[in-house]
């Protein structure tokens, strides 16, 4: 039902299943009864969050700062990903002369001392890289400065009875890699899968989710939480730059796990 907000589940069994969810529906609350609920609500998924299965992550707490810019230059067809000892900085090159560029910090170093706002951050950061500086030094902002965090969100199940999870609803690692699409397409079609079986068998599939997601990512999540971890660590990015730059085997290979390139070609 477009531009109807869902604020909650509607439970049973002592609050251990759910039953249904809770809408804004004209000017009244009402809910919405389900034999199933798939919540594909997000990071910050309400449904998620109220059944307990979704928290922030303890470390690291990013934060990212993102607007679009007009007339950068050196910009390719290619995405770009710069990594700095405080964090690192994305910038994306869209159709008529736009450019997304995302700045991420740790959130102490993003506070600035709680009074920088994003838009400062994202300024701060762009003028102080020595790589970006220059680039970005007649380019026109052109969007407000969009800021998001904590970034990472860790979930102990892909849902509950009753309730199934997808997207970013079932966790959220880092934006670094730039696995968002293929986590919610194909975690969008194991939870259908799992609707599914539970519609068939009457069985709740929300375990069975789980063990099909960690079969599916396992292997990207490990790469991610490492990535995370190196890019958290000042002098293990010296000594990655260091070794890229004269063997380039392991950046092409980490791209292609987070590009999924052997998957696209086994797909052809």
């Amino acid at each position: 039902v477009p531009g109807t907000p869902v604020h909650g589940v509607v439970r049973a069994d002592g609050g251990a299943r759910v039953t249904g969810v809770r809408v804004d529906h004209a000017t009244c609350d009402r809910s919405m009864p389900a034999r199933i609920v798939i919540a594909a609500d997000g990071r910050r998924s309400r449904l998620a969050s109220a059944m307990g299965l979704t928290r922030d992550a303890r470390a690291p707490r990013r934060w990212a700062f993102g607007a679009y810019f007009t007339d950068v230059d050196g910009v390719t067809s290619h995405g770009e990903m710069h990594i700095r000892s405080d964090g690192y900085t994305g910038v994306a090159p869209l159709a008529g002369n736009l450019t997304n560029v995302c700045v991420v910090r740790e959130l102490d170093a993003a506070r600035h001392g709680e009074r920088a706002t994003g838009a400062e951050t994202l300024a701060r950061a762009l003028a102080d890289d020595p790589d970006l500086s220059a680039r970005f030094a007649r380019a026109r902002q052109v969007s407000p400065v969009r800021s998001l965090g904590p970034l990472a969100v860790d979930a102990r199940s892909a849902g509950c009875p009753g309730l199934l999870l997808a997207g970013d609803a079932a966790g959220f690692v880092d934006p670094m890699t730039g696995d968002g699409l293929r986590f919610a397409l194909r975690g969008g079609e194991l939870a259908a899968e799992a609707a599914l079986d539970e519609l068939e068998t009457g069985i709740s599939a929300h375990v069975q989710l789980s063990a099909n997601r960690h079969r599916e990512f396992s292997g990207k999540w490990r790469v991610n939480r490492a990535l995370r971890s190196l890019v958290a660590s000042p002098r293990g990015v010296q000594v990655a730059a260091a070794v890229a730059a004269r063997w380039s085997m392991p950046v092409r290979f980490l791209v292609g796990v987070a590009g999924d390139v052997g998957l696209a070609r086994r797909a052809r």
